[in-house]
């Protein structure tokens, strides 16, 4: 059974869910049963940024998270003006989700990573840890996934194909928004291309 590592970027993750289907809670337990099934997992990172004085909710979900194994890494939010207007931004998120996926990858903690993210930022992290012989799977939002990290993933899935499950009351999901793309497979064996139905 190959070791796995999972970095999920938390803020992506959160703000993608919503655009699938409005309102759509994860359940994280469920959510880390399925994208570690079949392998023996070491460990799972959840990635995200917080205001200096975050909400009892933000707290409370991630005393939740470290409950069931999660290790997370929290940045603040960082305030900026643009155009005369206060802004707060998310900043060191994927260079500490990228940093620590090279860094275990170097040390060889795992056989195989699984990248929760549509973001291409990830690409150079991806190829340093393959050249170390290791495999990188991404998966994320059909509407929401880079094509470039498609292309460099060993495999990669869509979280369309089994969001009905990882959702909290596993029930049916509310439509999709009028503003996203479709759904459709997007897993991939090494040596196989997407196909469109």
């Amino acid at each position: 059974m190959l070791r796995q590592m999972i970095f999920i970027d938390g803020s992506n993750l959160y703000h993608e869910s919503d655009r699938f289907s409005k309102g759509l809670r994860i359940d994280f337990s469920k959510f880390r049963d399925e994208l570690s099934s079949g392998h023996d997992l070491i460990r799972t990172f959840y990635y995200a940024s917080v205001p200096a004085n975050p909400t009892t909710d933000q707290t409370g979900f991630f005393k939740k998270l470290g409950y069931l194994g999660y290790k997370t890494r929290i940045k603040p939010l960082r305030e900026t003006v643009i155009n005369g207007r206060r802004e707060t931004r998310e900043k060191g998120i994927d260079v500490a989700l990228a940093t620590d996926l090279v860094a275990y990858g170097m040390r060889k903690a795992f056989d195989w990573a699984t990248i929760v993210s549509g973001d291409q930022d990830f690409c150079e992290a991806i190829e340093q840890v393959q050249s170390q012989g290791l495999r990188v799977e991404v998966i994320f939002y059909r509407h929401a996934m880079a094509e470039e990290l498609k292309l460099r993933a060993d495999r990669f899935r869509y979280i369309d194909d089994f969001a009905d499950r990882i959702s909290i009351g596993g029930g049916p999901l509310a439509e999709p928004r009028a503003d996203y793309q479709g759904r459709g497979r997007g897993h991939r064996e090494s040596g196989e291309t997407e196909t469109e139905s």
